[in-house]
C-alpha cells in the first residue's frame, strides 16, 4: 500500500459522510463530498429532496380537511432502551475481532470530515456531530479497512458481519450499549445512496462504516462497506 494512503483513504470515507439528515433536516459536511446522483426523469421513488408522507401523516391530513373524521392516533414510540448521551469510548464486535478504542472525529477547516490515523494499530473514530450511540438517531462509527504498512486495517473484517451479530460500544457512563445487526452493504461511491445511511433514526441505530472493492489499477477504493445495526440491550460496562 502507497504511503499517501491517509490522503486517498480520507477522501473516500469523507466522501462518504456526505450529509448527516439530523433534526433540522440535510446538514452538509463540506465542500468535495459525496453528493447523491440526481433521480432518473420519470422516477420520483429516486428522488432524494425528501420521505414520502407516512401514512399517520397522512391520515393527519385527511383529518384536517373533515373535521368529522377520527382523529389520527400518535405516532408510535421507538422500541428498545434509548440512553441519554454519553461520549462513546471503544467499540468491541467479538465475532470478527474488533476491540478498538473510539476517537472523536470531527470536521476539517475545509468542512470535510476528519478520519482516524492511518498508522498501523490505529483506533476506530465516532463521528461527534452524529449521536451519542445510544441515543435516537444514528450514530456514526469510521475505520480505516487497511494502514499505512499493511493490508490490516481495524474495520479490515468489517464485511463479513452478518444480520444477527452483535456490536457493543462502551461509554463513558460506564453503560454498554449493545447493537444487533440489521444489514451490511457494499456501495459503489457513484451511487452512494447518502439518504438511506445517514438519515436520523427515530430509534438508537449505528452505522460503521470503511472502505472496499480496491482496484490496484489506480490505487483508489471504490466501494464502502455499511454496517446498519440498531440498539437492543444495555448492561454495565
Amino acid at each position: 500500500m502507497s504511503s499517501d494512503l491517509k490522503g486517498r483513504r480520507g477522501r473516500t470515507l469523507a466522501s462518504a459522510a456526505a450529509a448527516l439528515l439530523l433534526a433540522g433536516g440535510i446538514t452538509t459536511l463540506g465542500l468535495g463530498l459525496h453528493a447523491e446522483p440526481p433521480a432518473p426523469a420519470g422516477n420520483p421513488s429516486a428522488s432524494v429532496s425528501g420521505p414520502a408522507p407516512s401514512s399517520a401523516a397522512a391520515s393527519a391530513t385527511a383529518a384536517a380537511a373533515d373535521p368529522a373524521a377520527p382523529a389520527a392516533p400518535p405516532p408510535a414510540q421507538p422500541a428498545g432502551p434509548v440512553l441519554a448521551a454519553s461520549l462513546p469510548v471503544s467499540v468491541d464486535v467479538p465475532s470478527i475481532g474488533i476491540n478498538s478504542a473510539l476517537l472523536q472525529l470531527g470536521k476539517q477547516a475545509n468542512g470535510e470530515v476528519q478520519t482516524p490515523p492511518g498508522e498501523p494499530g490505529s483506533p476506530a473514530g465516532w463521528y461527534k456531530d452524529s449521536p451519542a450511540p445510544g441515543q435516537n438517531g444514528s450514530a456514526v462509527l469510521l475505520g480505516h479497512v487497511n494502514s499505512t504498512k499493511n493490508p490490516i486495517g481495524v474495520f479490515y473484517r468489517l464485511h463479513e458481519l452478518t444480520p444477527g451479530q452483535e456490536i457493543a460500544v462502551t461509554r463513558a457512563d460506564s453503560t454498554a450499549a449493545v447493537f444487533t445487526v440489521d444489514k451490511v452493504q457494499i456501495y459503489h461511491k457513484a451511487s452512494f445512496p447518502t439518504v438511506e445511511v445517514y438519515k436520523n433514526a427515530d430509534r438508537p441505530e449505528v452505522r460503521l462504516i470503511t472502505c472496499g472493492g480496491y482496484d490496484p489499477a489506480t490505487g483508489e477504493y471504490l466501494d464502502n462497506t455499511v454496517v446498519f445495526a440498531h440498539l437492543t440491550s444495555t448492561h454495565p460496562a
